[in-house]
């Protein structure tokens, strides 16, 4: 008994966990009400209802939407099922560090293509990786991305992409949602959806 508690208390001082410990869930959005204060800035039009966020370019700024939240991590998990309306060409899930940090690491899902942008610096980019995938429009998608270390991995409808770089590996505070939804006409021109999201470390 003394053996099994020894080896108890050395597991959680290396460790902290038990092997096949579930993960903490950090985040999970329904979308069914209105967003709450930690989706503290965007562009564009977005609405949170019926278990969709939807947002589309709209304003003088000739800029994708985009919907920011607080959230620190770093090593995590974060999945969500995301859909190109109308002439939308891709939807995006971007990772900043502080204000002054600027963007670390960008996930875009294109129509034809997926790609991971690194951000070094401030105003820095570095395309990570830039493969082929098909998506198609009006139809719902699902994504995980998980963040080990250096290391991206993005699952995108059962088909992985991974790249690594040191700055994966720093602080994220905020991520945002967004891309661009098909250009400056609004919503009629297309939209962006997101649903079912959910952050785990």
């Amino acid at each position: 008994m003394k053996r099994l508690l020894c080896f108890l208390g050395l597991l959680f001082v290396a460790g902290g966990e038990l092997p096949g410990a579930e993960p903490q869930v950090l985040l999970e959005e329904k979308f069914t009400a209105e967003l709450s204060k930690d989706w503290f800035w965007g562009l564009g039009t977005w609405t949170s209802k019926d278990g969709v966020l939807r947002g589309f370019e709209s304003g003088t700024r000739r800029h994708g939407p985009v919907k920011m939240r607080k959230l620190v991590l770093k090593d995590a998990v974060l999945e969500c099922d995301f859909r190109l309306e109308g002439k939308a060409t891709f939807a995006g899930i971007i990772f900043n560090g502080s204000q002054e940090r600027g963007h670390i690491v960008h996930l875009v899902m294109g129509k034809d293509a997926v790609r991971i942008l690194a951000h070094p610096k401030k105003g820095e980019n570095v395309e990570l990786l830039k493969q082929s995938n098909v998506l198609s429009t009006g139809e719902w998608h699902h994504v995980k991305m998980e963040f080990k270390g250096e290391t991206l991995t993005a699952t995108i409808d059962g088909k992985t992409f991974t790249a690594s770089h040191p700055c994966i590996a720093e602080e994220k505070q905020t991520f945002g949602l967004g891309g661009d939804s098909g250009g400056p006409e609004g919503e009629k021109a297309g939209a962006l959806e997101f649903r079912s999201l959910k952050v785990s470390g």
